[in-house]
């Protein structure tokens, strides 16, 4: 019996010593080959955290709210550092948790509260993330009601009509559904989060269309249309706007039938990139841009406009195959349960020994171009994500210039997708929640804007500009 005992001790010992020599390995690793994290065992929240709640005390709505505030709370960056978090976090979340006890309301209800919390995170890219399943099993926006079929653009604080060319005219928008434009377009803000001027501009000219935002406001979208009140040159008249479907929308909506392409423009090598996915398509123009090295090309244009971005390995194999070497983003990861089992690696074993999170430091140091090549980044207010960031590299390496219009979220922003989540009773999706705060690499440049060196007003050409730009640059 001793025998065993001390036999099943042993294997205790070593198993324990083990998963120290695996640990301290993993940290080794990490330490000498990557961004030299920091680790952090201990998480802001504390005794405020909604984790001491349980879920079998609450049903229906509350149960979903408890849910997605427990994930969030567990996943997001935002509570990895001590200053990041709005001062009226807890206010609206404990309203939110309160409200959603209330037996009377709706999903639509739900929708809102919950969308109005997530604001709070202040993290653009789970803006849009909340999504509600139909009767037919098709994800749509939670927030939506149909979109009026109209075009319009935020202009120093009021909603101006687009000619079917996309130019601003000057017919005033006044009034949508009944209520005044400036009501719609507070409480669209007061539900969506804006990372920057050029988000707050695209984003709200978007949302402000949305049947939901104007019911919510008091709007009449009922006969699916909407009535527009419009202001010109001292006249006043109104226009019946009819309200879109989704299938609507999506018939109405552009396609291409690329991802990336490239062309030449004499001594120029034009890539218009649509989208970061990663794959052969990439492979192919990496190895066309290798080759054009060698034929002795140094200037380059990447059009990022329009791009919502994706996996950003797609932009920095770009950049790598013209010698570049990038400048690194810094970033503040969280290590929970959820991005453990998602992401795997050695994030479980992190995790496991109580890591909540993880710092890298942000630094261009690595930052190098030995082909001394030149980029021109077309961006606009539709460049997001990885278009975002591709534009930092060129910008704070010193690969180029930024050519076009700010792009629509912030060098240092929230991102990664650490996972999703079901809301079971009120049948709705979290399709995407953060889990690392990205720092730009320079830590002197503007954390919030990406700046273009080279504005291009409306109506003006930005490969036109860039093309010009390039023409006269000795290379």
């Amino acid at each position: 019996m001793k025998a065993r005992k001390k036999r099943s001790l042993k294997v205790v010992l070593i198993s324990i010593l083990a998963l120290i020599a695996v640990l301290v390995t993993a940290i080794f690793i990490l330490w000498h080959f990557s961004w030299r994290p920091t680790f952090r065992f201990s998480d802001n929240l504390g005794s405020n955290a909604i984790a001491h709640e349980t879920l079998p005390d609450k049903t229906g709505f509350a149960a979903d709210a408890l849910l997605l505030v427990k994930t969030i709370e567990e996943v997001h960056p935002i509570f990895a550092t001590d200053d990041w978090l709005s001062a009226d976090y807890f206010e609206i979340r404990n309203e939110f948790l309160a409200y959603s006890q209330n037996p009377d309301i709706t999903r639509t209800d739900f929708a809102f509260a919950a969308t109005r919390y997530i604001t709070t995170l202040r993290d653009g890219h789970m803006n849009m993330t909340l999504l509600k399943e139909t009767d037919d099993g098709q994800w749509l926006r939670a927030i939506f009601g149909g979109r009026a079929d109209i075009s319009w653009l935020i202009q120093d604080e009021h909603l101006f009509l687009l000619d079917e060319g996309g130019a601003l005219t000057e017919t005033l928008v006044t009034e949508i559904g009944g209520v005044p434009t400036n009501t719609i377009l507070s409480i669209a803000e007061r539900y969506f989060y804006p990372e920057n001027e050029a988000d707050r501009i695209r984003m709200l000219s978007d949302i402000s269309r949305l049947g939901d935002i104007i019911a919510r406001a008091g709007g009449d979208t009922s006969g699916n249309a909407v009535t527009i009140a419009l202001y010109e040159g001292g006249q006043e008249s109104t226009v019946q706007v009819p309200m879109l479907s989704i299938e609507e929308i999506v018939a109405a909506t552009p396609t291409f039938d690329f991802i990336i392409r490239y062309e030449m423009f004499d001594d120029i090598f034009f890539i218009h990139l649509r989208s970061f996915v990663n794959g052969d398509h990439i492979t192919e123009v990496v190895h066309s841009i290798e080759q054009a090295i060698e034929d002795g090309i140094r200037k380059f244009i990447v059009d990022l406009r329009g791009n919502g971005g994706g996996a950003s390995i797609a932009g920095q194999r770009l950049l790598e195959a013209m010698g570049i070497t990038i400048p690194r983003f810094g970033a503040i990861r969280r290590i929970s349960d959820l991005v453990a089992e998602t992401h795997g690696g050695i994030l479980p074993l992190l995790n496991f020994v109580g890591v909540d999170s993880l710092r890298f430091n942000s630094t261009t140091s690595t930052a190098s171009n030995p082909n001394d090549v030149f980029i021109s980044v077309l961006t606009d207010h539709f460049s997001y994500s990885s278009a975002t960031m591709m534009g930092v590299w060129v910008q704070d390496g010193g690969f180029g210039n930024i050519i076009g219009s700010p792009s629509s979220n912030s060098p240092t922003n929230f991102g990664d997708w650490g996972g999703s989540l079901d809301l079971p009773y009120s049948r709705t999706y979290v399709s995407f929640i953060s889990f690392t705060r990205w720092l730009r690499p320079d830590e002197d440049a503007d954390p919030v804007t990406l700046w273009p060196d080279i504005m291009v007003s409306p109506g003006e050409d930005a490969l036109d500009a860039a093309l010009e730009f390039l023409r006269n640059l000795e290379r």
